[in-house]
């Protein structure tokens, strides 16, 4: 692309940018709107779309009123293996299916459907010992092949029972692959535990075991005969809900725990944030509720949910722990080789919690409430928020970025430590002094000048002694100051690691890259490759980096890769497993927080880096939006509001700037801006193109009716807990939180009355509270 061309676009795209944005300030005909009040934001005239475009899988549904669910009854050949206080676990010694009833509510779990919806579904041979097993297995055949079955088509057998507090132990062979492993089914107080200790497992023959899924069909529905739906761990939360009708689909959802391994899943398998190992079932929302907490093994699992009409005529979701991975084996540079499979299998127990919920709890929300208070059991969830007369905006601080030279790269300097002071004096000027400081790009030739970022500090931008100088100003403003890192991706050139020595390496002990900018046009960055860190390397460069910058007065920390994404390292000389790299990454994070004052912030981190950081940058505040997905919601920041603050993407990426505030209002997200002091032209001819209208003279004033749009809602609920959460019309969502305070969106172009109180189009009210 000629520097003619590549201004004009950059130039069309800005003045679009900052269009989007003027119509945020000053609506659709350019007349200014009245400020928000205590009660209600101002609204926004739009043509009436009616409720169409809130019946996507982007919003939630309404609840419909359903009747009393059936409960199913128990076999008398079911038998009583274990009761406590809540729980009562029946197994047929036939089958091994178990049944669990709620004794609180009398409802009955069964982890088999009924003979007679197996009979109709028109099910082949394999499927129907398939739903009738306790388990299902995928092995590698003496061929390398990967093949699928069941306990009963394997020629599953029980060989030994022992009883257990509360349960069976069972010892169980798969005679026909000459395999075999103990599964362990017991009450613990009032979660039921299935487990399948590691030791256990034995393998005597050819083929070697893969995948173990323990009673996938555990709540499972044929077709819509209950009303409800699966929960599943997709970015923020979706719902599949059990519908008679619906498209047909080709694949199931299949979500990686913690996300893709690069090091050991084909790349083509990728599927989205999953930042929590749980999914959950509801047989009548309000009714009853099931939620699924993958245990140990989750750092090797998936998620995987079937909707009706892919393979059978059930609606189901359960784990599936990986016991072995495969992978291609390269020979040649020329890409001869073949498919093989790990010779040892991966030293963990497998093993799923399972809550039962009733009443107003059994929905999403009751899941994520459950999950809330598991990990502050275990101490995994700790509270850090510090409410303040108004909340915090996280102002992101661009300061310096590389630029490709004939003869050398030379940093464009986009905001001076100086300059940042600048602008939180500009925002403090016009009433916002509750501000969350990010500074990118303060090293060395900037944002992307080398990776991770390296010392010294950028001369251009005022050197170590300006950071100083800038930390001691926000200090005095009580302002945060987060500098960003990240220590998970390497560029070449970096004197901090040796590739060889120091890159993770896949399954087939090769070095694992990707070209860091394969989105840009420009061919100056598009053969840039990044290594990947590994985690024993990355917590040594991060430790060093934390007493560096403790040595210099910094307090603060943001890490970008480390907590969002997970991988194995296969390098013979310092191998990581999943578990083990989560490990040492958890060790980095717990040392950065103790040296920095707990000021650690984390890019979307999974849950367990939760314990170690005081703020969440770039929450997902949505889901995929797979077809397969009928709604979205909010489990995630249900789990952590008024636990832990979390923040929204900049307002700069935003497509739809009125409808991304509501959303945030609705979440309970902070809002963040992106800044630069210069003009964004100045990044034309830099890896960081992409970011338009960047200019803090362009931004001001729509971050200034953004942060007061939020803030006269989130204010009051900054360390409430969500406690529910309603869709009464389509496109009108209520909040309840646990100071009383209720948030009701309205997110149609209608004005809407709930309970008395009038919702503008396009707004949003606050009721209640002290």
């Amino acid at each position: 692309m000629s520097d003619n061309k590549k201004t004009a676009v950059l130039i069309a795209a800005s003045l679009l940018a900052v269009f989007g944005m003027f119509r945020f300030v000053y609506g659709e005909e350019g007349q200014p709107e009245p400020s928000a009040s205590t009660i209600e934001a101002a609204s926004i005239l739009n043509p009436k779309e009616g409720t169409f475009p809130y019946r996507s899988n982007n919003y939630t549904m309404p609840e419909q009123q359903a009747a009393a669910v059936p409960v199913r009854p128990i076999p008398s050949d079911f038998k009583l293996i274990g009761e406590g206080g809540k729980l009562a676990l029946y197994m047929s010694e036939k089958t091994l299916a178990m049944m669990i009833k709620n004794k609180a509510t009398g409802y009955v779990w069964s982890s088999a459907p009924k003979e007679a919806d197996i009979e109709s579904g028109g099910l082949n041979g394999d499927w129907k010992t398939a739903v009738k097993s306790p388990l299902l297995i995928t092995y590698y055949d003496e061929n390398n092949m990967l093949i699928t079955g069941s306990y009963l088509s394997l020629g599953g057998k029980v060989v030994a029972v022992e009883a257990i507090p509360q349960g069976l132990r069972l010892k169980l062979n798969l005679t026909n692959i000459q395999a075999g492993m103990t599964l362990e089914v017991k009450l613990d107080g009032d979660s039921l535990v299935v487990s399948v200790p590691q030791p256990s497992m034995w393998e005597k023959g050819k083929s070697k075991l893969a995948s173990i899924q323990p009673y996938p069909f555990l709540g499972a529905v044929h077709k819509a005969d209950i009303p409800g739906y699966l929960f599943i761990p997709d970015r923020s939360g979706a719902l599949i809900r059990f519908n008679k009708a619906h498209t047909r689909f080709d694949e199931p959802y299949v979500g990686k725990i913690y996300g893709m391994d690069i090091a050991s899943d084909n790349m083509e398998s990728y599927s989205g944030e999953t930042p929590v190992p749980v999914f959950g079932v509801v047989h009548g929302p309000g009714q009853n509720g099931l939620l699924g907490i993958v245990e140990d093994g989750r750092y090797n699992a998936e998620i995987t949910a079937y909707p009706s009409g892919l393979n059978t005529d059930f609606y189901w979701i359960s784990p599936k722990f990986t016991i072995r991975y495969g992978y291609f084996q390269p020979t040649s540079k020329t890409m001869g080789g073949y498919n093989t499979f790990q010779k040892e299998a991966i030293a963990s127990d497998r093993q799923v919690r399972y809550l039962f919920l009733g009443g107003d709890q059994a929905d999403y929300v009751g899941m994520a409430k459950s999950y809330r208070s598991y990990l502050q059991d275990k101490s995994e969830l700790v509270r850090t928020t510090k409410p303040g007369s108004d909340i915090p905006l996280q102002v992101q601080l661009f300061g310096g970025e590389t630029e490709p030279g004939l003869l050398h790269a030379s940093v464009v300097a986009m905001t001076t430590f100086n300059q940042a002071r600048t602008i939180i004096d500009r925002l403090a000027a016009q009433g916002i002094t509750h501000v969350t400081a990010e500074y990118k790009g303060w090293s060395d030739g900037g944002a992307n000048g080398t990776r991770p970022a390296e010392f010294p500090v950028e001369s251009k931008l005022g050197g170590q002694s300006g950071l100083k100088k800038l930390q001691q100003y926000l200090t005095s403003r009580r302002i945060p100051l987060y500098l960003a890192n990240d220590y998970m991706n390497a560029f070449e050139g970096t004197d901090l690691l040796s590739f060889r020595k120091d890159a993770v390496r896949s399954l087939s002990n090769e070095i694992v890259e990707y070209p860091f900018f394969g989105w840009s046009s420009d061919e100056a960055f598009e053969d840039i490759m990044t290594r990947f860190i590994s985690p024993g390397k990355a917590r040594e460069i991060g430790e060093a980096d934390t007493k560096k910058l403790r040595k210099i007065g910094i307090d603060g920390l943001a890490l970008e890769g480390i907590g969002q994404f997970l991988f194995s390292d296969y390098n013979a000389k310092h191998a990581f497993t999943r578990e083990q790299a989560a490990g040492e990454y958890r060790k980095l994070a717990e040392k950065m927080s103790g040296s920095l004052n707990r000021n650690l912030a984390m890019y979307m981190p999974n849950d367990y880096m939760w314990k170690y950081t005081n703020a969440i940058f770039g929450m997902s505040l949505g889901s995929s939006q797979y077809m397969y997905e009928t709604d979205t919601v909010p489990f995630l920041q249900v789990l952590l509001h008024g636990i832990v603050d979390y923040y929204a993407r900049p307002v700069n990426f935003n497509s739809s700037p009125r409808e991304d505030m509501l959303r945030m209002v609705e979440f309970g997200a902070y809002p963040s801006v992106l800044m630069t002091h210069e003009p964004y032209s100045k990044l034309r001819d830099t890896p960081s193109t992409d970011l338009l209208a960047t200019q803090y003279t362009d931004l001001e004033q729509p971050a200034i009716e953004l942060y007061a749009m939020s803030n006269e809602a989130l204010k009051h609920v900054q360390d409430a807990t969500i406690e529910s959460r309603e869709v009464p019309a389509y496109g009108i969502v209520r909040v309840t939180y646990s100071n009383g305070v209720q948030i009701i969106v309205n997110y149609t172009s209608s004005d809407y009355t709930l309970d008395g109180v009038i919702v503008k189009a396009k707004s949003f009210a606050v009721n209640g509270g002290e």
